[in-house]
């Protein structure tokens, strides 16, 4: 079997030989073990669809009942709508535009199963949702209404965030419709699949040296909004499909840990301030925006709330308050 980037041969898994080391799944490319075959294995794990997802263990027991993995993987060919990467088989004439759920229907749960793709075996984390066509991923639950929230957020401040609608499904209930943010031309790659990142020990500062402002006004959202769940998961690079190249932070996805803090006192503010106050000035001015634009907002309140505590930790209050009382000693006629 080969692993697969569309059209380009990347990896023979039998044989445990790179074919193009510039496409290889970053975990692979960055890892140091002797043997691509173990990494290989990991971020196929890392790959699959959480057992959590009602939606996909029910697609996934009607068409493959308790089959192993293995089994589904050759069938689907591990083909997914979050990046260009499948398995074939060496003897296979296929290309990537026949198959691939960008590019053709796929199985949704409905139906005969042919053999399609099933791009929603591939989707992590715990609220059930599935892939409905190629643009959306819908979430279904009250929980979702938060993520709508956190979108708007997003929009308000400038921070690049996958665009949210909310929907009904007859089926499941009120939820969302996340837009695809990757396409034929560009694929997501998480942070816990990159190889650059230690998902189980990693810091603000890590994130910020990875990602640089992006990653800094990601951490000044999810402080607002109270997200403790920025997990390595949860980040990711948008890389360019046929070359390999790491193009960007990609917009930010999965806030429905939004408001698991919702007080002015955690570990979630505290750590944000502390590195606020150890970037460079550029960075804690773009930091300030957009806690001034939340906290004079019409958003969530905890949101505002939230915002204007972070303002005065970081002295910013204080700042005005002085500016406030220098002006009333000028009205004075007192001067300073």
């Amino acid at each position: 079997m080969i692993l697969m980037c569309q059209n380009a041969a990347v990896y023979d898994i039998d044989t445990d030989r790179v074919i193009c080391e510039k496409l290889l799944p970053g975990l692979m490319r960055h890892d140091k073990a002797e043997s691509k075959k173990r990494t290989f294995g990991m971020w196929q794990r890392l790959r699959y669809c959480s057992n959590t997802n009602t939606i996909a263990r029910h697609i996934r027991g009607i068409s493959f009942g308790q089959g192993n993995r293995t089994r589904i993987d050759k069938t689907t060919r591990a083909l997914s709508l979050c990046d260009s990467y499948w398995l074939k088989d060496e003897s296979d004439n296929i290309r990537f535009e026949d198959i691939s759920p960008y590019c053709t229907s796929f199985w949704n749960g409905d139906g005969a199963y042919n053999k399609e793709s099933i791009p929603t075996l591939y989707v992590g984390g715990h609220i059930n949702k599935e892939w409905t066509r190629q643009l959306k991923l819908n979430k279904y639950g009250k929980e979702t209404q938060i993520e709508y929230e956190c979108y708007e957020l997003c929009k308000l401040v400038g921070v690049e965030c996958a665009e949210i609608e909310k929907i009904y499904d007859t089926k499941h209930g009120i939820g969302i419709a996340v837009s695809n943010i990757t396409n034929t031309d560009m694929f997501l790659e998480q942070a816990d699949m990159s190889g650059m990142i230690d998902p189980e020990n990693f810091t603000n500062a890590d994130i910020i040296k990875l990602f640089g402002l992006s990653g800094l006004k990601m951490m000044t959202a999810d402080a607002i909004v109270g997200n403790t769940d920025r997990h390595a998961g949860n980040i990711g690079w948008l890389r360019d499909a046929k070359t390999g190249e790491y193009l960007k932070q990609a917009p930010l996805y999965d806030f429905d840990h939004a408001l698991d803090a919702k007080g002015t006192s955690d570990i979630l503010i505290d750590d944000f301030v502390e590195t606020v106050h150890s970037v460079c000035k550029e960075y804690r001015e773009e930091v300030n925006r957009i806690l001034m634009d939340v906290s004079n907002s019409d958003l969530n309140t905890i949101f505002v709330v939230r915002a204007k505590e972070i303002i005065k930790r970081l002295g910013l209050g204080s700042f005005q308050s002085i500016k406030a009382r220098c002006a009333d000693i000028d009205a004075q006629g007192c001067g300073l």
